[in-house]
Order: C-alpha cells, then sequence, then structure tokens
C-alpha cells in the first residue's frame, strides 16, 4: 500500500516551485560555493550545453540536512548585454518565474538596486527585499536578502556569471548554496527533495526559455 500524505504533497509543490523563482528562499550560506570554472566541462556536459541542455553540479553535500546548492549552467543563444537587460527587466519576472507575483525595484544608487520580491501561491506567500548589486566588468550579478525591511524568509544570497561565446551566445552559470530548516525538509516526502535542488540548479534555463521564447520575441525587446 502507497502511503499518501496530501499536506506533505502540496507543501512540497510549494517549495519545489518557488525554488524556480529567480532568487531562492531560506537561509544561503555564502562560503559553500566556489567560483564556477566552465573550462573544465566533461565531454558529456559539453555536448548537453551545445544541444541546448542545462548542466548542473551539485554540491556534495547537496540534500544533507537540508542543505541545497551547487552551480547551474545554460548557454543562451543571446549576447551578454540582452542577457544584463532582461534580468533588470523586473516586470517581467512574473511570466518567466513560476509563482512570481510581484518583482518592484524601490531605488537604486549607481549599480545597487533595492528590489521587492512577492512570491506566492494559493497557500502561501512570501515577501522580502533583496539588493542587487550589477558589476559588468566582472560580468556578475550578486543578490543579498536586506534584513532592515520585512522579510519571510531568513537569508537569502547568491549571484549570476557570464560567459560570452565566439558566436554572439553566452553560457550562463547561477551559483547559490541554501538551507531549509529541517523543521519543513521533516514534513516533505523522499521525492521532493530532488526536486528542491533541481529548481534551484534550472534556474538558468528558466532565462533561456524567456528571452529564446515567443520565436525570439521576448529577447527581441532587450536588443
Amino acid at each position: 500500500m502507497i502511503n499518501f500524505h496530501p499536506q506533505k504533497i502540496i507543501l512540497g509543490q510549494i517549495l519545489t516551485t518557488m525554488f524556480a523563482c529567480m532568487a531562492p528562499a531560506f537561509v544561503i550560506s555564502s562560503s559553500a560555493y566556489a567560483e564556477p570554472a566552465p573550462s573544465d566541462f566533461t565531454e558529456k556536459e559539453m555536448t548537453q550545453l551545445k544541444d541546448g541542455k542545462p548542466v548542473f553540479r551539485p554540491l556534495p553535500t547537496s540534500r544533507n540536512n537540508g542543505f541545497y546548492g551547487g552551480t547551474g549552467f545554460a548557454i543562451i543563444n543571446a549576447p551578454m548585454d540582452v542577457i544584463w537587460k532582461a534580468i533588470q527587466d523586473w516586470s517581467s519576472y512574473p511570466e518567466a518565474y513560476p509563482n512570481t507575483v510581484r518583482v518592484e525595484e524601490v531605488s537604486r544608487k549607481e549599480n545597487r538596486h533595492l528590489v521587492k520580491m512577492e512570491l506566492g501561491h494559493k497557500l502561501l506567500r512570501i515577501t522580502y527585499y533583496v539588493e542587487v548589486e550589477f558589476d559588468k566588468k566582472q560580468r556578475k550579478i550578486k543578490f543579498k536578502l536586506v534584513t532592515n525591511r520585512v522579510h519571510d524568509i531568513e537569508a537569502t544570497n547568491g549571484y549570476w556569471r557570464f560567459f560570452p561565446q565566439k558566436n554572439g551566445s553566452t553560457l550562463v552559470a547561477y551559483v547559490v548554496a541554501v538551507r531549509v530548516p529541517m523543521g519543513l525538509i521533516n514534513l516533505l516526502p523522499e521525492s521532493v527533495e530532488r526536486k528542491l535542488e533541481g529548481g534551484l540548479l534550472n534556474i538558468p534555463t528558466r532565462l533561456k526559455r524567456w528571452i529564446e521564447g515567443s520565436k525570439g520575441a521576448h529577447g527581441a525587446r532587450y536588443r
């Protein structure tokens, strides 16, 4: 007989879809991840990327004791400038990322943006603010939780990294490490844990689908 726990399944669906948004929730340890090294892709990984598929590199400790992390890679058929603008198109996030209710830029000072995030589901909605720092010289976008404003999550930080290719496309890396409170993990069925990890590392693919979607119409608006 299969044990069926509808409450666990619903909670798992909520967390999985929310983890598929741009800024992950819960606790992230910045010391847990390292700068991605795309030069050491295996032959299999290179083939996946060339075929338009993502590459996931989970950390060895991912899915242990509520910890999830690693790096997700994808090649987006657009130059870095287009991707750069797409990430700053806050109003598009509800279309591009699942269960995003609203993303709003509250203020900006030079290359630092204060952004309000609202993620939602029928049974759960969370609000928090992140500081997003754009460093075009380093080809990196960093984000972290602003703790002196309303935040329904404990902490969040991570970054995007971009590697322009000779053919005009861009290799995108999304690096993240998340620790989910064990009180939630204990409520989840085991099958959901891998989905949580996959949702995190698959974020570059969602950006790829957004920019390349509608026969390139989405990406065209950023050119």
